[in-house]
């Protein structure tokens, strides 16, 4: 009982307090490292972005998730997650130095600055931030943040984290000169809170290229005010059916909004003076709809918080503002032609360039930054525009010919002809305009606007009728065109959006003017090429959005485009863009991040044998309840003991607070992760749905590998379960006894993939190192040479080498050629501590081109480097630990295109890597580092080493793994 009695315990301290956390403190760390007393972990492993994922915690009330990013096409290496007390060099021994010695950050020698951390889920309110910043190897530089909340995008620049003691910039001389960045932000409770790190300073040399955080602590505000206007205080181009939202007061009963055109009136008004902006008063919600707005109009608006009676206190708002759209915008994109005569550097491109204009729209009087050309002999000279789509087009502001002497020369065009298409090929005049002359002054800008009323045309021409001098030659500077926008845009999703949830809402900003909205939606893209197929065709709205919940499937590309329709207009229909976006490739069912230690323990909501009368026990007896180590994704998974020696079976159940239909989206499975334990003894796992079972089909020693493996379970198979009405789930085994780890059990639209272990052909075996009382190489061309006393034992197969972790290990010399490779063997750890080495390849000079490594935390490294060196290379990281004596099987894969880390024959790591060593490889040693540069031996026994100078599939690594049965792979 003692872990209840703990919860009722913190839960009671909980209520006695604060009933709502009021601080999130994170500490930034590696998988399976030390957390900071007080703080909360965010796990992650150095280059393996899998494991860079969105993690949840409780607080405020709320579960507050955490995602950290990197830009996109960002290499794996650029992802840091570093533990320094682990490196032996300047380690920080300090207060708060479990904080201190890890963190997070980018590594700007690799391709992927800047990092976001995107904060979900946080409540509405002000916040205070507050982060800290320190490597204790110095390798850190300057960086900006940008802080993007409710109140629009804030950045601080030249954040530069630089220490002293006795002349040593990278040891500190007490916690309290350690870095901090403090800034505050605000949540209106619905959009995300994103903070954008972007190292400024050189990436190289190295002490200058990392970017470094440690963790943060972010406490809520007590804020009497109104505060995060939407729209945005300042804000431009805001649609005319604006509707006005805030974050309330903290203590706000009513609110009194003032709207106007006048920044006096909107400043002074009381609900006694309205002075005729008062638009609202008493209201409760903390939204208003003001009706139709003028375009292209400046606004002033204020709320007055009223608190409770009797005071009923007015707490006087800050006056805010915001720009609606304008009537028209400019075309960004348009190509100019002419079938005038012009030199090279004169051409009609000149017109649509900006080549010329500063920013305030004034035009240079420099020829070659304009149009210059002579009518060709057979027809009138003309210029012509193709805009990059169909518009309705509003006006064409027009810039003269503007040279110092053109009031000499007179090249400017006076009289034109306005001639327009849709199609390039159906001409149709609009009618003679004179055109300004220019200034020709520098501060010249455009003096003509043609009037182009609303026409639809993709194409404008210009044909020249006269010019303001006889010269014979004709120009213009700039031509721009400017548009009323009756085309939907601004989707949401945004095109190009991944992971978007089956559920979505599909929104835009309507076209002007529009009355209804055709949605069309489809997989396929050509649907919606040209005229859209009826078949796309899911709606006809009224409204800008549409709910799409039932029309998606996950794992899907979607296209869509929206045709704006206006049968009183002429065209009476505006086509869309066509949009795309991607859902997410499953459904979290559970991920077990949201459980803490109090209010919300794991094993309240994942029901076990102190209730149930099974065999199993969820979680730990003390806290931290769930495993917050051994990790498959995020931060925790569920400990699951079962013990089946007097009970019948063992079983963990969660009862779903709202049924769930699992028919939906193209759902065909129902997956999970387990994570066995060499010292269990197997059972038969299975898994019920409403009490309908399906047994695990894999072998029952797989419960045994210290690795996550993957089961997919056919939903079909779920005989006589309503699938439209899932309230109950349960992982069980019968018979048995162990600890099993559960993560990630999700809904799956894919048809089951299994890797069936197969034995891999001799070909291209380069090494193979059994070990059967001496270190020859099985496969007849290169021996190895024991050095140290290194004894035989038992091993894994037949005999195993064992090595002392102080001078033993084995040198082989050869040659090497490995542009693809592979590389597996057994081991057993038999302690030590630090980095030990089981498998290292490198050239004549030492430089390293392979490594396979013993963490000091017991993970797995795989280093690939090339070109050969001392540094760089691609890391792969295991989040899994091998160091308890048992015996494991280590693989690594490089092929064309990847680096593949493989632990008991399942993918620990994978990274992208196109890079070939481009040499030969002449030393492998087993057991150490380099036979020239001894350190890193390796303690313990290793078995069955091999080396393919190609890469091995899946299957044929599992084979070597003692694999022998199919099993599942996402």
């Amino acid at each position: 009982m003692m872990k209840r009695l703990t919860t009722l315990i913190l839960s009671c301290l909980l209520l006695g307090s604060a009933a709502v956390q009021a601080q999130l403190r994170i500490d930034f760390t590696v998988t399976g490292g030390p957390v900071e007393a007080g703080y909360q972990g965010y796990f992650a492993t150095r280059s393996d972005a899998a494991t860079f994922t969105a993690q949840s915690y409780s607080a405020f009330g709320a579960t507050v998730t955490l995602q950290p990013t990197w830009a996109t096409g960002a290499a794996n290496t650029v992802m840091a997650m570093i533990d320094r007390s682990a490196s032996g060099r300047n380690g920080y021994t300090g207060e708060h130095a479990d904080l201190i010695n890890t963190w997070i950050g980018t590594d700007t020698r690799q391709v992927g600055n800047p990092m976001r951390l995107t904060i979900s889920g946080l409540p509405q309110g002000s916040y205070s931030w507050l982060s800290y910043h320190h490597d204790t190897d110095d390798q850190t530089g300057i960086f900006n943040v940008t802080v993007v909340d409710a109140t629009g995008s804030h950045t601080t620049t030249d954040i530069d984290i630089s220490h002293s003691e006795s002349g040593t910039a990278d040891r500190v001389d007490g916690f309290e000169n350690v870095t901090v960045f403090h800034t505050m932000v605000v949540s209106n409770g619905a959009d995300d809170i994103v903070l954008i790190f972007d190292v400024t300073s050189p990436s190289s040399p190295v002490n200058t290229a990392f970017l470094v955080m440690n963790g943060f602590e972010l406490d809520r505000r007590i804020v009497e005010t109104a505060t995060s206007p939407s729209p945005a205080n300042g804000a431009v181009d805001v649609p005319t059916d604006v509707l006005l939202r805030w974050t309330a007061g903290m203590f706000a009963a009513t609110h009194d909004v003032y709207l106007g055109t006048s920044r006096d009136d909107v400043e002074n008004a009381t609900v006694a003076e309205p002075r005729g902006v008062l638009i609202a008063s008493g209201r409760t919600e903390a939204t208003f709809d003001p009706g139709r707005v003028e375009l292209e109009q400046i606004y002033y608006w204020r709320v007055d918080e009223v608190n409770a009676p009797p005071e009923a206190t007015v707490i006087k708002g800050e006056v805010w503002s915001f720009t609606t759209e304008p009537v028209a915008y400019p075309i960004e994109q348009a190509i100019a032609s002419s079938n005038g005569i012009s030199e090279a550097d004169l051409g009609p491109e000149n017109t649509v360039n900006r080549s010329g204009l500063n920013a305030e729209d004034q035009h240079s009087t420099e020829g070659e930054d304009m149009w210059l050309a002579s009518p060709p002999d057979d027809e009138p000279l003309y210029i012509q525009f193709e805009l990059d789509r169909l518009y309705k087009l509003h006006q064409m502001l027009v810039w003269n010919y503007n040279v110092r002497f053109e009031p000499v020369l007179g090249f400017g065009i006076k009289d034109v002809t306005v001639e327009y298409s849709a199609d390039g090929e159906a001409w149709m005049t609009l009618g003679d305009v004179s055109l300004a002359r220019a200034t020709a002054q520098s501060t010249y800008t455009y003096n003509t606007t043609v009037d182009l009323g609303g026409i639809a045309a993709r194409y404008v021409r210009l044909i020249v009728n006269s010019g303001w001098g006889m010269m014979g030659q004709f120009g213009l500077s700039e031509v721009r065109f400017l548009y009323i926008p009756v085309q939907a845009r601004e989707p949401q999703p945004a095109a190009g959006a991944v992971d978007v949830g089956p559920d979505a809402v599909l929104s835009w900003r309507a076209g002007r003017g529009a009355v209804t909205h055709e949605v069309y939606l489809t997989t396929d893209e050509s649907q919606l090429i040209g005229e859209a197929d009826d078949a796309a065709l899911v709606a006809v709205a009224d409204e800008s959005h549409l709910d799409a919940d039932g029309l998606l499937e996950l794992g899907r590309t979607y296209y869509w485009r929206i045709d704006e329709i206006n049968e009183a207009e002429t065209p009476g229909l505006w086509e869309g863009e066509i949009w795309s976006f991607s859902t997410q490739p499953s459904i979290v069912v559970e991920d077990f991040e949201t459980y803490n230690d109090g209010d919300n323990a794991i094993f309240d909501t994942w029901i076990d044998g102190w209730v149930n009368d099974t065999g199993s026990v969820v979680g730990y007896m003390n806290t931290p309840f769930a495993e917050q180590a051994i990790v498959h994704g995020g931060r925790q998974s569920m400990p699951l003991f079962y013990d089946n020696t007097s009970a019948a079976v063992s079983e963990a159940t969660r009862t779903f607070d709202e049924p769930q239909d699992w028919t939906r989206y193209g759902l065909k499975a129902l997956t999970l992760w387990f994570h066995g334990d060499p010292s269990n003894t197997p059972g038969q796992m299975y898994v019920k749905i409403n009490g309908s079972k399906v047994l695990y089909g894999g072998a029952a020693d797989n419960l045994q590998l210290k690795t996550w493996q993957f089961w997919y379970i056919d939903l079909a198979d779920f005989a006589g379960a309503d699938l439209r009405n899932v309230t109950r789930l349960t992982i069980g085994l019968e018979g048995g006894k162990g600890l099993l780890f559960v993560d990630d059990i999700a809904l799956s639209p894919l048809d089951r993939n299994s890797i069936v272990p197969v034995e891999p052909l001799s070909a291209l075996l380069t090494g193979h190192f059994a070990f059967e009382g001496n270190a020859d190489d099985s496969s007849g061309t290169r021996n190895g040479v024991l050095v140290g006393s290194p004894t035989f034992a038992a091993g894994r197969t037949d005999q195993a080498i064992q090595l002392d972790g102080v001078a033993d290990y084995v040198h082989v010399e050869g040659s090497y050629d490995l542009p693809t490779y592979s590389a597996a063997l057994w081991f057993r750890v038999d302690g030590g501590t630090g980095e030990r080495d089981l498998l290292s390849i490198y050239d004549s000079d030492g430089a390293h081109g392979i490594l396979l490594e013993l963490r000091g935390n017991g993970t797995l490294r795989f280093l690939h480097r090339a070109p050969l060196g001392t540094s760089g290379g691609t890391d792969i990281y295991s989040t899994v630990t091998a160091d308890d004596g048992a015996w494991h099987h280590a693989g690594i894969i490089k092929t064309a295109q990847t680096c593949t880390l493989y632990i008991n024959g399942e993918v620990a790591g994978t990274a992208d890597d196109s890079n070939e060593f481009g040499q030969m490889l002449q030393n492998m040693t087993i057991g150490v580092l380099k036979h020239d540069s001894l350190s890193r031996y390796f303690p313990g026994a290793i078995d069955e080493v091999r080396l393919y100078g190609r890469s091995l599939s899946h299957g044929e690594m599992a084979w070597l793994a003692g694999r022998t049965m199919p099993f599942d792979t996402p």
